[in-house]
């Protein structure tokens, strides 16, 4: 973890995590970019960030709380109309030891484990860890089970 100091005095930390054993079937985007000096990086695409996104609502480990944040990102990509790649989500749920390798795994499926996922979550531990960063507080007070079951309807 690294601090600098703004021009406030002020620190900020910046926190880089690497993945070293990514799961599978993640698809990329590529982009050139030309500052500081040309270079090309290979990112996930929209769908497969939505994958990793899903599996951190299923599987991170908070017993029956989740990541206020995760919420809100899981929200986020529904809201852009994003696909889920399900291919890379079975790969970490496979990973994770939630699904079998040898098992089909549909969107159907992604559904079914997220709608019991948010059967289970504390939305008001949700809620209050997402607090600090975002402007509008009443924008959370949809955040219930049923709330999250039915936009998950429209996962594609």
């Amino acid at each position: 973890m690294g601090n600098k100091e703004s021009a406030g005095n002020e620190k900020i930390k910046i926190r880089i995590k690497a993945d070293t054993n990514p799961p599978a079937g993640a698809s990329f985007d590529h982009k050139y970019r030309l500052l500081p000096a040309p270079y090309d990086i290979a990112l996930y695409d929209m769908p497969s960030l939505f994958a990793g996104k899903a599996h951190a609502v299923i599987c991170r480990a908070w017993k029956n709380r989740v990541k206020g944040r995760d919420l809100y990102d899981y929200v986020f990509y529904l809201s852009r109309g994003a696909a889920l790649n399900t291919e890379h989500l079975k790969a970490r749920l496979v990973q994770s030891k939630v699904w079998k390798a040898e098992e089909p795994f549909t969107i159907s499926d992604a559904r079914k484990l997220l709608c019991t996922r948010f059967d289970e979550i504390s939305y008001e531990q949700a809620k209050e860890d997402v607090l600090p960063f975002i402007r509008d507080p009443a924008s959370l007070a949809l955040w219930n089970a049923d709330f999250f079951k039915q936009i998950t309807e429209g996962l594609k």
